[in-house]
């Protein structure tokens, strides 16, 4: 793989920063809206033990290397000594669940604690404690631990989503910076991070992508399978607003793509199954028809390009409209793909704020208007 490619897997990855200058809009101060809560370790720990879990903390995007047991200890002794830990950060979703943003590690200390998955140990104050399980500390010590009170800082609904990827960006800065994707990926775990995860370790993915995604690690591969996803939703009006009215994209990307991920958490596994089977039929369509390097941009240079996200969601739309795989349509197929995909009026729309609400429902339905034109020539020609 060329060293170009290694580093740039995704032409247009603005989509992926959190400080996008394709995204002009500002956001109102009215829609953030974060608050201070105080929980106790006991009530955290019964929302994680809960049959569905109320409290997120196996977060994808959370990449810090796990604490040691020593480190673990010397929390625990900490609490016991009632001594304050630094505040937490919370993500409230619109179910009640809490996504853990800052806190994980410190909250899985405590819970495995209290699970006895460790003993303390190397303890330097509290050091006649030292070999003790939870279940072996006396009940006023259990207590302390259980009663605690933590910190946190909540982000609540309805703050938009491009708003908490700020919040997670500042917050996160003393390690890896994040893009959208990850924090997304976190926002809205379920099934929605089930199918993506499934979907682009598939071998169809592979081949119709070109193996351009073999060694990816920032999740690029699921932001463009979510992006066509949030068409073909969108286009079929399974998307809708909180209080149940038809969702109309407004210039915001991410809080389609939120809105598309979060509808993927709340179908049921037919509805899912089937999804899935539009997805991998139309990668296979891709792939029949276009060939390995489909998704890149076209040029004149003989160097590979990078993966174009544009021409990705673009393609995968048309696919859907196509039912049949037949060597007599390649050609057909080919040509009228490449030639909306290399259209000045293409390559315009996709030149700068790309998202924007113009330039996004002109790719739909352009793509729209292709898709249906083959669907009858595939369909009616002898």
């Amino acid at each position: 793989m060329e060293k170009l490619e290694q580093e740039r897997i995704v032409e247009s990855e603005y989509g992926l920063a959190i400080n996008s200058d394709d995204n002009t809009s500002v956001y109102p101060m009215n829609g953030i809206q974060v608050d201070k809560g105080f929980y106790t370790v006991f009530e955290l720990k019964r929302r994680f033990d809960a049959k569905e879990r109320r409290i997120i903390l196996d977060s994808d995007f959370q990449r810090e290397d796990v604490w040691d047991k020593n480190r673990k200890a010397e929390l625990v002794e900490s609490v016991l000594m009632g001594l304050p830990l630094p505040v937490f950060y919370f993500n409230q979703d619109k179910y009640g669940k809490l996504i853990v943003i800052d806190g994980r590690q410190r909250l899985t200390a405590l819970f495995e604690f209290m699970d006895d998955k460790y003993k303390l140990r190397k303890l330097k104050i509290l050091s006649d404690l030292n070999d003790k399980f939870f279940s072996q500390l006396s009940p006023v010590l259990q207590s302390r631990i259980e009663d605690y009170q933590i910190q946190a800082h909540v982000i609540m609904p309805p703050t938009p989503d491009r708003i908490k990827f700020d919040i997670f960006d500042r917050v996160n800065r003393g390690g890896m910076m994040l893009n959208k994707q990850e924090i997304r990926n976190a926002l809205y775990q379920g099934n929605a991070t089930r199918f993506l995860n499934e979907l682009v370790k598939s071998t169809v993915f592979s081949c119709a992508t070109g193996k351009a995604f073999a060694r990816e690690k920032r999740m690029k591969d699921k932001y463009l399978i979510t992006r066509f996803l949030a068409i073909y939703m969108y286009q079929h009006q399974w998307l809708k607003n909180d209080d149940g009215s038809l969702y109309e994209y407004k210039d915001d990307i991410d809080d389609l793509l939120g809105r598309t991920m979060d509808y993927m958490n709340h179908i049921t596994e037919e509805e899912l199954k089937n999804l899935y089977t539009v997805v991998q039929e139309t990668l296979e369509k891709s792939f029949f028809y276009l060939g390995g390097d489909a998704f890149r941009s076209r040029s004149d240079s003989s160097r590979k390009t990078p993966v174009n996200m544009n021409v990705f969601e673009t393609i995968m739309y048309i696919m859907t409209f196509i039912s049949i795989k037949d060597e007599k349509y390649r050609n057909l197929v080919w040509n009228s793909v490449v030639s909306m995909i290399d259209s000045v009026d293409f390559r315009e729309n996709i030149s700068s704020h790309r998202d924007g609400y113009v330039q996004w429902t002109w790719r739909v339905a352009a793509a729209e208007k292709v898709g249906r034109r083959l669907q009858s020539d595939t369909e009616n020609k002898d």
